[in-house]
């Protein structure tokens, strides 16, 4: 967690603070390790919102790419109470959440009925070989940015993120940017758009939830 409350104010993690979740209102302790991202911990150990994932400078890096004020809202259901906070919701409602850890696809499904409004960003650099096997997978990219793939192998990457909301895949700065048009779970083909990152930003930010049409440069922006 990146922001905590302290004296009424969103702080982030600094040496031997404690403050309070700005979700759950418990008391959270800062972790400021040499090896690890800085961020706040619940000191009951168990965070108050079951979606969550431990930190990376991979998730801080794309929070970063929008306001702080969008960063890490709290959003409880009116009837069951049921408290999840989005990675980042736009002034528009539009909610982004950046996804490393491996997780279900009834959590998939799950997280979507909650947000409703929610498009995926995807670390597909956390296995190497996905990344590569990528690349060496689809076919040239086309005019309008699209390229058909072949999955091989055991990863489940694809079918993990075969869903209803838009998903885009990070495969760093060598392998690109990707929207996932389609996948067939059977066939294993799918078909992607290669994304400008600043531009999906730029989109994201506008209050749109419309993501219909991103593939490529042509076809999206």
């Amino acid at each position: 967690m990146r922001f905590a409350l302290l004296a009424g104010q969103r702080v982030e993690a600094a040496p031997k603070l404690r403050a309070t979740c700005p979700g759950c209102g418990a008391e959270v302790v800062s972790k400021c390790g040499k090896y690890i991202t800085w961020h706040w911990a619940h000191v009951s150990r168990i965070h108050c919102d079951p979606w969550w994932e431990s930190e990376t400078e991979w998730h801080r890096a794309w929070k970063n790419r929008f306001p702080t004020e969008w960063q890490e809202i709290p959003a409880r259901d009116a009837e069951s109470g049921e408290l999840h906070i989005a990675d980042v919701k736009t002034a528009f409602g539009l909610v982004l959440e950046f996804q490393r850890s491996t997780i279900t696809l009834d959590e998939v499904k799950a997280r979507e009925h909650f947000h409703q409004k929610m498009v995926w960003v995807v670390d597909g650099c956390k296995n190497d070989a996905d990344r590569f096997n990528f690349s060496n997978m689809r076919e040239k990219i086309g005019k309008d940015g699209t390229a058909q793939f072949q999955w091989f192998g055991k990863s489940t990457l694809f079918l993990r993120w075969h869903t209803i909301k838009p998903v885009f895949i990070d495969f760093g700065a060598e392998h690109g940017f990707w929207r996932i048009l389609q996948f067939d779970p059977k066939t294993k083909r799918g078909l992607a758009g290669i994304v400008d990152v600043a531009a999906f930003v730029k989109l994201a930010s506008s209050g749109t939830s419309d993501f219909s049409g991103a593939g490529g440069p042509a076809s999206i922006w």
